[in-house]
């Protein structure tokens, strides 16, 4: 068993996540679950005088994940922080203000990077519900439950790197799919199979012949 950490999330202020944005939103309870989204966009081809068409690849859209956490203002748990018993008012203002507010410097809202174990996720928030679920008796929200839905995010500048023709001076990030395998990737972008051992390595991969479908790994760019 390792020590605690709790799930954190950094705004930033530029696409490459660069610049930070004050100070990381630390939740007060770890999420019990979340759940990550994969899909791709088709375009529905129909021929002249057919009744039905089939379903032509247009492109993979970009991950989500859907987080959900507890905003606790009862004072039985304490601050991640350190900080003094907040109230629920207090939690959902520090939570939009990295996550949601307008940012007049940038002219959005920030760009997110949500960490925890082995969860690395730069993303925006899309929207958020909160469901107050306990009360004091002048109807002063207690505890909330938040759910919120993140979208990827990858600055344009590697969206064109990694859309571009396979070269093994630039960065990859490929998306599994059923039928991928590590050794087939790197002969593709490196010319040379035998780099699945080091793909694997600095992808942190224990099993390459059983990558599941929707993983993503990294390809770096290696010079021999």
């Amino acid at each position: 068993m390792g020590k605690l950490e709790k799930m954190t999330i950094q705004a930033y202020e530029d696409p490459k996540f660069s610049q930070k944005f004050g100070e990381p939103f630390k939740v007060m309870i770890n999420p019990e679950k979340y759940s990550r989204t994969f899909a791709i966009e088709y375009n529905e081809q129909q021929a002249m005088g057919t009744s039905g068409g089939g379903a032509a690849y247009s492109k993979s859209l970009p991950e989500s994940i859907k987080l959900e956490f507890i905003f606790d203002g009862t004072g039985a748990i304490p601050d991640p922080m350190g900080g003094d018993v907040k109230t629920v008012d207090q939690w959902l203002k520090d939570f939009k203000e990295v996550a949601f507010d307008y940012n007049g410097e940038i002219h959005s809202s920030n760009y997110l990077m949500i960490s925890w174990g082995s969860l690395i996720f730069k993303c925006r928030l899309q929207q958020f519900t909160v469901d107050y679920t306990l009360f004091k008796e002048d109807g002063t929200p207690l505890r909330a439950k938040v759910s919120g839905d993140f979208k990827e995010f990858t600055d344009p500048e590697t969206v064109c790197k990694e859309s571009s023709n396979s070269s093994p001076d630039l960065s990859h990030v490929h998306t599994f799919i059923a039928g991928d395998s590590l050794v087939m990737m790197c002969h593709k972008i490196y010319k040379d199979p035998q780099m699945y051992l080091e793909v694997a390595r600095q992808n942190k991969i224990m099993n390459f012949r059983n990558i599941e479908p929707g993983t993503k790994v990294f390809f770096p760019p290696i010079k021999k």
